[in-house]
């Protein structure tokens, strides 16, 4: 008597932080859609992959343009120099080769031909003779050639490089009257010759007018794009002069232009480089704003509840958001809930398991000092039964609590599966009736209304379902009288409970005190009728079915079931509701 007493005194604080986490927990959760988002689905991850594609295309798009613009123009730039360099030399032909039966050069013939030329502007000619020397450059400041110059050697000055346009008006200016852009200019220019890939193409290509020279008085044309030795792009063109067959001189033409005109386009292309940096710095930008703080708010709002417990709100709510960081928000937000509330409960529970072992030890150590002093066999036989009757209730007492305290842990390691209610119904009544005693009530599993052909499935553990409908019928069977009945029922979702199982257990025994339909899913509820031994019973049953069915995210209830048309309690009734498995 002393226990129900205590018992009641306790029961406000038994439950208060489990029970507030998790009605808190399963209200959130059934208000709250799934927040699975798979990549594809993910708003998140589409804005940071798009916004980091969008600088990169920029930048993709502005180089291939440049690139077939810069091939199209030196495609261009040689046939056309082929197409003139073989004019010249057909004229020269014509022109500077004499009458003789043995065709030579007329060096001086050729030179006023040469002298006769419009050539575009950036545009070189050069006439080299027989021996591989040079007769006329169109590059010289002097229109006169002295008889002394004509002999000038391959690559002599003759007031001008061979090699190179240092006479020519369009070149680079001095680099003490660049601008800021022009130094800019020339500072990456420098920088992109040094990449290993185009530093070796550059030599590669690099500028050899002797060889060419000499392959054209071999008859073989020379056409191609190459560097100077001032590192500028030109394309080139060696031709042999003919008539007939033999070759008797060789004329190069060659463009500076090509480099002048990429530079331009280059510096067309500054805008889109430019574009793509701001847009870059603006999608980091937005990435930091959108992604960055609110991870740092988050991650220091969970130092700060690790540190203290009495900041159990301090995770901000994030959950307008629609995409992985406001899952993420609510997500900490009930765990850190969950986790504060765990902690409560451990303190309850505690508290709670204390007082309960204490009753039978006190018990247990009153019997004990009075066995000394009893005077006959009758009264040291009654204490014995008392100290066997304690020493058993603490038995069953600590075999329950263990297996409370495990069953949590035992949950989330147990994934679960598929279950069929109706076959496990079905085979827990049969069970039940097989191990019947004589006068005990019967158990009878008396179908499901399901409408659906289909089975009735939900995922969960079916060791644990299984002993949430042990518990309940067990406990029904205590209350029903003989030759009572325990009825297990079923049903599908309905419109009142879309998507859910239904479950009902119920008998025919004397009901529960309608104050009392919440508090028997409390820990340590041992109120039994009359008749049943004291401390037969532990008080942890329906404790336990309510943990292990709100931790299968459904629900379980009890209720008296009421003849129609009048007050009377006919028995008592419990629905267990569970998610149905979708298909």
């Amino acid at each position: 008597m002393a226990s129900d007493i205590n018992i009641k005194r306790h029961k406000a604080i038994s439950d208060k932080g489990l029970d507030k986490g998790l009605d808190r927990g399963l209200k959130q959760a059934a208000s709250r859609p799934e927040r699975s988002r798979s990549f594809a689905r993910s708003s998140l991850s589409r804005a940071i992959l798009l916004s980091n594609l969008v600088g990169l295309l920029i930048l993709i798009i502005g180089a291939l343009t440049l690139n077939e613009v810069r091939r199209g123009l030196i495609d261009t730039k040689l046939q056309n120099l082929y197409s003139q360099a073989e004019l010249v030399g057909n004229i020269l032909a014509q022109n500077a080769t004499g009458n003789a039966l043995i065709a030579q050069l007329d060096e001086a013939a050729a030179l006023k031909t040469m002298r006769l030329l419009a050539l575009p502007e950036g545009t070189r000619a050069r006439l080299y003779n027989l021996d591989a020397r040079l007769v006329s450059d169109s590059n010289l400041t002097s229109t006169l050639i002295t008889e002394e110059s004509l002999g000038a050697p391959l690559g002599a000055p003759l007031n001008a490089s061979a090699d190179g346009f240092e006479d020519d008006p369009n070149r680079s200016a001095a680099p003490d009257s660049l601008t800021f852009a022009e130094h800019v200019e020339n500072g990456l220019k420098t920088l992109i010759r040094m990449i290993p890939n185009v530093k070796e193409r550059r030599e590669r290509l690099r500028r050899n007018l002797p060889q060419d020279v000499s392959r054209a008085l071999l008859g073989d044309p020379v056409i191609g794009e190459q560097y100077n030795a001032a590192g500028d792009l030109i394309v080139a063109v060696s031709v042999p002069v003919r008539r007939v067959n033999s070759v008797v001189g060789v004329v190069t033409l060659e463009s500076n232009d090509i480099q002048a005109i990429l530079d331009g386009e280059r510096r067309a292309l500054g805008p889109i480089i430019l574009l793509a940096i701001i847009t870059s710095l603006l999608t980091s930008l937005a990435l930091t704003l959108f992604i960055a703080l609110p991870v740092r708010r988050l991650a220091r709002a969970a130092e700060i509840v690790r540190r203290s417990s009495e900041n159990r709100d301090a995770i901000p709510d994030l959950s307008g958001r629609r995409d992985e960081i406001g899952d993420l928000s609510v997500v900490l937000r009930d765990m850190t809930g969950g986790l504060h509330d765990r902690i409560d409960d451990i303190a309850n529970f505690a508290a709670d398991v204390a007082h309960e072992i204490k009753n039978p030890l006190t018990s247990l150590r009153s019997a004990t000092e009075t066995f000394e002093h009893a005077k006959n066999d009758s009264q040291r036989e009654k204490l014995l039964a008392i100290i066997q009757n304690d020493v058993g209730r603490i038995d069953r007492l600590i075999t329950d609590i263990s297996k409370a305290s495990r069953m949590d842990a035992e949950l989330a390691r147990d994934q679960g599966g598929p279950i069929e209610i109706e076959k496990m119904l079905a085979d827990m009544a049969d069970f039940y009736m097989q191990t019947r005693k004589e006068g005990a009530a019967h158990v009878r599993y008396i179908g499901s209304d399901n409408p659906a052909p289909e089975a009735i499935m939900v995922r969960g553990s079916d060791m644990a379902l299984g002993q949430v409908i042990r518990n309940l019928v067990d406990n029904a069977l205590t209350f029903s009288p003989k030759g009572g009945e325990v009825r297990l029922r079923v049903r599908g979702a309905g419109e009142e409970n879309a998507g859910m199982a239904i479950i009902t257990v119920d008998d025919d025994g004397p009901g529960m005190p309608p104050d009392n339909v919440e508090t028997i899913f409390e820990r340590f509820y041992t109120q039994r009728p009359k008749g049943t031994a004291f401390g037969s019973h532990s008080g942890l049953g329906l404790a336990i079915c309510r943990q292990i069915i709100r931790a299968h995210r459904g629900s379980i209830k009890a209720e008296n079931r009421i003849v129609p048309g009048t007050e009377r309690v006919s028995g008592a009734k419990f629905t267990v509701s569970l998610p149905i498995l979708e298909r």
